[in-house]
């Protein structure tokens, strides 16, 4: 351990690193944005000169360029540089998207104050080309941005080393969460723990590393940026005298995890009720444009999938036949809010072993089920489906899986899980961190997989046993 006269050093020159990251990450979204609404704003202007049914400027107005900075500065204000808030989720495109309106209401005013220099002012159609052209840049660079900076921190790069304080259940879903998804940043280095033992095996290489009296040279050790505490999972004294370090913790990020794992996939509002601040945990669901455009997804590509591949369904189902298998299977599944409901597929399983093999592989066995898509009973992508025979082993998750419909396949076949209660975690992130990309995502992944012959994972069928297994120490 190093000596406690040279922590100090170590905590400031890991604080200091982390520093270096996020100014350069701040100071690469600025100079995006700053590219994105000077396109914005010459294209915006050249086609307003060539089709504009009213007047515009046939030269550039010299003050328009004042929109830029005047636009970084709204973007400033409206929290589109606060890193904590960006690079996951819709709420940074709908930020873009007010800020940007705010833009184009300050080239009226920049027009005004150009033409008392003598400049024309911008006509209606610039300024209406300029909101519009400039979300679609800045939106689009913030797009391009997370999937650079998701690329480097695969690849180790602007991650977020962080301490998990508080272990059992909770503290070891959390960190298995983070080190799954690096393209989070968040990269978990170790627990601290009351009760076991420091080097203690917990998950994969992570052990203990101490309690949490020791957690100032437990950060210096291990060069953690952030201090992920679960309340929960350690003793009550222990986290009253945590709260006390927190002010000798500067430079550090402190979070405070929910204790049920469940709450992964939540959403909470904070507000004051009374004075009190609290949080208000939202119910699980996919609501708003995302609901709108998964709709659109799910009916437009069951419609087209279906039709081009009838004749290839009618094939396989002679070929049934003809071996004396009935052609198609009934599954009873479990919908949305509860509701059972039939679907159909090719009968794989009772198939001669290289014809049933050959339908599996390719998928073509799941086929007809995109008749069930067509009738609003289930998403090309969603939790994996639950039989309604079976529904027991899933009564503790219920409630949030049956708020969306369930899919032909999901983040389940992209990413396998050892057991049925981590395969839940990653379907109740997926509902609550939905996005239309993430859609677009796993059916990427799974038409490769599928072209390459991969192993699929798709079919198996975890039994209850399997859910309650763990393989890590954890204290009760």
């Amino acid at each position: 351990m190093p000596s406690p006269s040279l922590l100090p050093g170590m905590l400031s020159r890991s604080v200091d690193e982390r520093k270096r990251q996020r100014v350069l990450l701040t100071s690469a979204l600025v100079g995006t944005d700053v590219v994105a609404l000077v396109v914005a704003l010459l294209i915006a202007h050249r086609i307003a000169v060539s089709v504009s049914i009213w007047h515009a400027p046939p030269s550039f107005p010299s003050s328009l360029w004042l929109a830029v900075p005047v636009a970084i500065a709204l973007f400033a204000l409206g929290r589109l540089y606060i890193l904590d808030d960006l690079l996951e989720g819709p709420i940074e495109y709908g930020r873009v998207i007010n800020c940007c309106t705010l833009a184009s209401f300050s080239v009226i005013v920049l027009g005004f104050w150009g033409k008392a220099l003598g400049e024309l002012a911008p006509s209606r159609t610039l300024i209406a080309l300029v909101w519009g052209l400039s979300i679609v840049m800045v939106g689009g660079g913030r797009f391009t941005a997370r999937r650079v900076v998701r690329f480097l921190r695969r690849r180790g790069y602007l991650e977020s080393r962080a301490v998990m304080v508080g272990l059992g259940a909770s503290g070891i879903g959390y960190a298995r969460h983070f080190n799954q998804l690096r393209h989070m940043g968040i990269k978990i280095v170790g627990f601290v723990d009351d009760f076991l033992p420091p080097g203690t095996p917990v998950l994969d290489d992570l052990r203990v590393l101490g309690p949490p009296s020791a957690l100032r040279s437990i950060l210096g050790q291990t060069g953690a940026h952030e201090v992920i505490i679960v309340p929960t999972a350690m003793a009550w004294e222990s986290f009253q005298d945590l709260v006390k370090q927190v002010t000798s913790l500067n430079g550090h990020i402190i979070r405070l995890a929910p204790g049920s794992r469940d709450l992964l996939a939540t959403s909470m509002k904070a507000h004051r009720v009374g004075f009190i601040p609290m949080m208000t945990v939202e119910r699980m669901r996919i609501v708003g444009l995302d609901r709108v455009m998964k709709t659109v997804l799910d009916y437009g590509i069951a419609l087209l999938v279906l039709l081009l591949t009838a004749p290839l369904i009618l094939v396989a189902a002679a070929a049934l036949r003809g071996s004396g298998v009935r052609p198609f299977r009934p599954l009873q599944l479990l919908g949305r809010e509860s509701i059972a409901f039939t679907t159909w597929v090719l009968n794989a399983e009772e198939a001669p072993a290289r014809l049933g093999t050959l339908l599996r592989r390719l998928g073509v066995d799941k086929l007809p089920q995109l008749a069930s898509v067509v009738l609003g009973q289930m998403s090309v992508v969603g939790p994996r489906p639950i039989p309604a025979d079976k529904y027991r082993g899933h009564a503790a998750w219920l409630p949030g899986l049956l708020t969306v419909r369930p899919g032909l396949t999901g983040t389940w076949a992209v990413h396998p899980t050892p057991s049925l209660s981590e395969e839940i975690e990653l379907s109740l992130f997926y509902i609550r961190n939905y996005t239309i990309w993430l859609d677009l995502e796993v059916l990427i992944r799974v038409a490769l997989r599928r072209l390459t012959g991969g192993a699929q994972g798709e079919g198996d069928e975890r039994t209850e046993e399997a859910s309650h297994h763990e393989r890590v120490a954890i204290h009760r």
